[in-house]
């Protein structure tokens, strides 16, 4: 191409891909979505046959067909019928044409038995996919609603089993069985849902008084405060970050959020797993009191769901929106704006990017929406979450995101102090993988900082990624928001491609197998507990629970984001790169992660299993 057509080219992608400071503001997001930003067909393949799945389970929940024979397969057949009669409502020759070719296409899909003609299949996939829009889902929703007449779960629960009994179709997680225990509430500090939390305890916190008393009521008379927090044995949850926000209702009860202090230490010897020491439920100890394992059961149990609470909330709109969604989101505006596809740079991220644009436009129309899956199922207010993701994209500066950065600014780097941290551990094998294959790769390119400083693209890129009408990223770049040299192009290009993969993996797929059962960890709080103590009771811990009909919500939302890996790190495809110079690097790449997964199994044999940062279950992108 000419100078002129490759700028031509450059022209139009800044046409397709404009930033947008309102949608969530002022976080920088597209404008419209490219038609290249689209999910693929076999994208959306998976994430229908997954709504097919919970759309299955809860019909059995909600028309009282719990436990009976032949349930699934009668609510199955009753769903590709009246997906028929949507079809033929809306008499289209492209629906018909695929009502023609459904008849027998559509119970293949739902239940897994696809064609052996790939030509065939390809062409029945994307017609189906092509006829399913969101307007024709809105019209088969409704369809099935009309037929069924049948309601979500009324009332609360009053026993665990109620909560179980929401899994039909759907496996009912490992994880209900074994939440209540203080090892289990312990490990989801350092292998849960939200494992970037906790943080080494330097120094007693004047809001939250705990004596030596309380610490060895727990720990025992072998150990004490002063020792531990001199050890360097001590951590500490604050959701300090909680206290100013708004207890939401929607969608019709009140909510409460709360913003608890947990303390967890290391033993001295023995079995070195953190252990939760004590929690206050707010941040002010004239209004709670200090509840220890040894408290009254119940108020202990009520604790440690405040929390659960807390995090949950910190998660979602936080460590996973906004620091994983909303933080990469610019980088993809970026590339696309500055750099052509052919430059290596472009050429290294755009897988990375994935289907992310098409997920980011979706959660903001959608589901961070006012009456969205966030507002429903979340404690505070709708715009409080998102006051919460801005603060959380705007408090994490690019450079100090950087994952050993990031480890020792919390003080959880020494695996001395704090030995059994499966986040960490598998993280850092997964970010020196990443690093390693960004340092070859690069330099395939860039022999020295002179070239780097001298690719005009690149700067133009680093420069809009800063800039108040570009990207509006904190902290980039060395000077200025220029890349000076190869070493901080490797970081940071590293830190980009581990966040959409590695760590939105660690932050995404615990959604279903751990926060999908309300009880283990509810989004929402729905009753004002503050007075825990002797006198907190059984009823007390099922009025914080959320009513059923809110835990079927949470299940649905949560299982279905946790549900769907999209692509794997590390394959991108059969002639991909067509340097030759890349593809030893790449190898390597590969064969590393073969050692690393043989290396997280052995691991898995000496610790509660943690399978999240296995590099099968990483994908490429954040595409869900």
């Amino acid at each position: 191409m000419t100078a002129g057509q490759l700028h031509q080219s450059l022209q139009l992608k800044r046409q397709e891909y404009q930033y947008n400071h309102t949608h969530i503001p002022p976080i920088a997001m597209v404008d419209t979505l490219a038609e290249e930003e689209e999910f693929s067909p076999t994208w959306r393949l998976m994430v229908a046959k997954v709504g097919f799945e919970l759309l299955v389970n809860t019909i059995i929940v909600n028309r009282g067909d719990r436990g009976k024979a032949g349930a699934a397969d009668d609510v199955k057949a009753f769903l590709i019928e009246t997906f028929k009669e949507t079809l033929a409502e809306r008499n289209h020759l492209s629906r018909l044409k695929v009502l023609w070719q459904g008849a027998k296409f559509i119970p293949k899909i739902l239940f897994g038995r696809l064609s052996t003609n790939a030509e065939e299949l390809e062409e029945l996939i994307t017609d189906i996919i092509k006829s399913v829009s969101g307007e024709f889902l809105q019209e088969f929703a409704a369809n099935v609603q009309q037929k069924l007449k049948v309601d979500s779960p009324k009332g609360r629960g009053d026993d665990l089993k109620d909560f179980q009994a929401l899994f039909q179709t759907i496996d009912l997680p490992e994880f209900a069985y074994t939440y209540e225990t203080d090892e289990v509430f312990a490990s989801m500090r350092v292998a849960g849902p939200n494992p970037v939390m906790i943080q080494r305890l330097t120094t007693p916190q004047a809001n939250f008084p705990i004596t030596e008393a309380h610490y060895q009521r727990v720990m025992g008379d072998q150990d004490s405060f002063t020792q531990a927090l001199n050890d360097g044995r001590l951590y500490i949850a604050d959701y300090g970050i909680l206290a100013t926000a708004i207890d939401g209702s929607f969608p019709g009860r009140q909510k409460y959020l709360y913003a608890p202090i947990a303390l967890f230490a290391v033993p001295i010897n023995g079995d070195r797993r953190l252990r939760p020491v004590a929690i206050q439920a707010g941040q002010n100890p004239q209004d709670h009191n200090l509840i220890t394992p040894t408290s009254n059961s119940y108020a202990w149990l009520c604790a440690k769901t405040l929390v659960q609470i807390a995090d949950a909330n910190v998660h979602e709109a936080v460590t996973h929106l906004a620091r994983t969604h909303l933080f990469i989101g610019p980088f993809a505006i970026a590339t696309h704006r500055q750099l052509l596809d052919n430059h290596p740079v472009s050429l290294l991220l755009r897988p990375h990017f994935q289907g992310m644009l098409a997920i980011n436009n979706a959660a903001q129309d959608k589901l961070i929406a006012p009456r969205g899956g966030v507002n429903k199922i979340l404690s505070c207010t709708i715009d409080s979450s998102r006051v919460f993701a801005v603060l959380g994209v705007q408090s994490y500066g690019f450079n100090s995101a950087m994952l050993p950065t990031q480890l020792q600014q919390r003080g959880v780097d020494d695996s001395h102090c704090l030995p059994n941290y499966p986040y960490r551990d598998d993280g850092l094998l997964i970010w020196d993988a990443i690093h390693t294959w960004v340092s070859d790769y690069l330099k395939v390119y860039y022999p020295n900082d002179a070239a780097v400083q001298q690719d005009s693209s690149l700067q133009a890129w680093a420069q809009e990624l800063v800039s108040h009408d570009g990207g509006r990223v904190v902290e980039f770049g060395e000077t200025n928001g220029q890349i000076q040299t190869l070493n901080y192009l490797i970081d940071a290009i590293t830190l980009i491609i581990f966040t959409a993969s590695a760590q939105h993996a660690a932050v995404n797929f615990p959604q279903k197998d751990i926060m999908s059962y309300a009880p283990a960890m509810p989004t929402a709080g729905y009753a004002p507990l503050h007075n825990l103590g002797e006198h907190t009771t059984k009823e007390d811990y099922f009025s914080l629970l959320p009513p059923l009909s809110q835990a079927q919500e949470q299940l649905k939302l949560l299982h279905l984001l946790g549900s769907t890996h999209f692509t794997q790190l590390g394959e991108y495809g059969p002639g991909y790169f067509t340097n030759p110079d890349v593809q030893a690097p790449l190898g390597r790449f590969r064969n590393r992660l073969d050692e690393i997964t043989d290396t997280i199994h052995e691991r898995n044999r000496n610790r509660p299993p943690y399978d999240y940062l296995l590099p099968k279950n990483i994908p490429q992108s954040i595409n869900i």
